[in-house]
């Protein structure tokens, strides 16, 4: 469906309209027409659409045309990018009713675990080199624990990673499962105390990097490529860590059984992830098509709760974090504007507009509570008991401790 100058036109100035309405502050562009001033701070952000053609998708309210119209150039952004990606609130973000036949049809074809890898490497497969300029010193792909909105990235991904040491009691020359080891932060954090880190993954390019990690640093660590759902541990583990990894994992009833089967007695695990308090755990089209095909979703909290409490496993936490997940996300996507150029010379600018997207729309969701994130502690054996006192310095210090560099 096209549409004439005179409705693009009129179109665009109600759509304006309602983005004043919901708050942002920018200055829309398009070819022939008189910028459109939004907003209390106008020169906050800039939408420039190159063609006129680029508004049809923003009229039809098809959200993954209008992103792919930014991602082949068509519309361009500058300025601060919060306010621009509060157009979200004017149009329909939800997946489409045919996502999950469509998905559900592709496993029975090719199978979960190759429907899995061929996801990850979709994702991850790029060298490291892609994300390390956008990541902080630990090189976390999972949020960190802020105090405040301010706070040295480095230091909130320090604290949670501690945080984590702490909640499942390790020491030195303990083994510890790292599911979904990802650029090595685990594996160094802990491993550079002494912990014995082994790492699964099934990402070609995380795998290499961190075998070279463990060497470089002579870390007493291992990592193993891998599908967690295939492995068969030798011997039992101290603890396990899921960081930001049970969106891909899911099977929650095969993942409370293992750590059934395979922790020692007295042993936790400690997970964080993203949810949603909405109905449908899938995400969007855009996000479906671009940054997580295949089987990742959002965490289902109370589905993963139960099926730990059907393994005979103790929730000992369960610690809402979304304001520390938006600030994480808030922070990759301002340093990845600042390598943008560099990074679209190696890899392109699709991929480079892709993560923006990707990143500034989750920032979006979690600062306004359309998604949610959390950590848990599962053990099973009942919490030491602590007193109120207790109790309240331990989420003090999972919020405010100090990095350790």
């Amino acid at each position: 469906m096209s549409f004439s100058p005179a409705r693009r036109h009129a179109a665009l100035v109600e759509i304006a309209a309602r983005l004043g309405r919901a708050g942002a502050s920018l200055t829309i562009c398009a070819p022939g027409m008189t910028p459109l001033r939004v907003g209390a701070r106008p020169d906050t952000a800039r939408v420039a659409f190159r063609e006129l053609s680029a508004i049809d998708p923003l009229l039809r309210g098809d959200h993954l045309a209008l992103a792919e119209a930014y991602l082949a150039e068509r519309i361009d952004v500058d300025g601060d990018w919060s306010e621009v990606i509060k157009v979200s609130e004017l149009i329909e973000l939800e997946a489409s009713p045919f996502d999950r036949p469509r998905l559900a049809l592709a496993i029975a074809l090719r199978g979960r675990r190759r429907t899995n890898r061929d996801a990850i490497a979709f994702h991850y497969d790029r060298p490291a080199d892609f994300f390390l300029p956008w990541f902080e010193r630990w090189r976390s792909y999972s949020h960190g624990f802020y105090d405040t909105p301010d706070d040295d990235p480095s230091e909130a991904q320090a604290r949670k990673l501690q945080y984590a040491i702490d909640a499942l009691g390790l020491r030195p020359g303990m083994r510890v499962l790292d599911v979904g080891g990802g650029w090595g932060s685990f594996v160094e954090y802990a491993g550079s105390i002494g912990i014995h880190v082994h790492a699964l993954t099934i990402s070609r390019e995380q795998y290499r990097f961190v075998e070279e990690l463990i060497r470089a640093r002579s870390l007493p660590c291992s990592v193993e490529l891998v599908d967690f759902l295939d492995y068969q541990p030798r011997e039992p583990f101290d603890g396990a860590v899921f960081l930001g990894t049970l969106e891909h994992v899911g099977h929650y009833r095969q993942v409370a059984q293992f750590l059934r089967e395979h922790l020692r007695s007295g042993a936790a695990v400690y997970a964080d992830f993203c949810a949603r308090q909405a109905q449908s755990n899938h995400a969007s089209r855009f996000m479906r098509k671009w940054i997580w095909p295949g089987t990742t979703s959002y965490v289902d909290v109370a589905a993963l709760v139960r099926e730990l409490g059907v393994a005979d496993f103790n929730v000992h936490e369960l610690v809402d974090d979304t304001l520390s997940y938006a600030w994480t996300v808030r922070d990759w996507a301002l340093r990845l504007e600042a390598h943008h150029e560099s990074i679209a010379e190696r890899f392109g600018e699709v991929s480079v507009r892709a993560f923006l997207l990707f990143l500034w729309g989750s920032h979006h969701f979690l600062a306004n509570n359309r998604t949610q994130a959390y950590h848990l502690v599962a053990a099973r054996e009942p919490r030491a008991a602590t007193s109120a006192s207790g109790t309240l310095m331990a989420h003090r210090h999972a919020n405010a401790s100090p990095s350790r560099e």
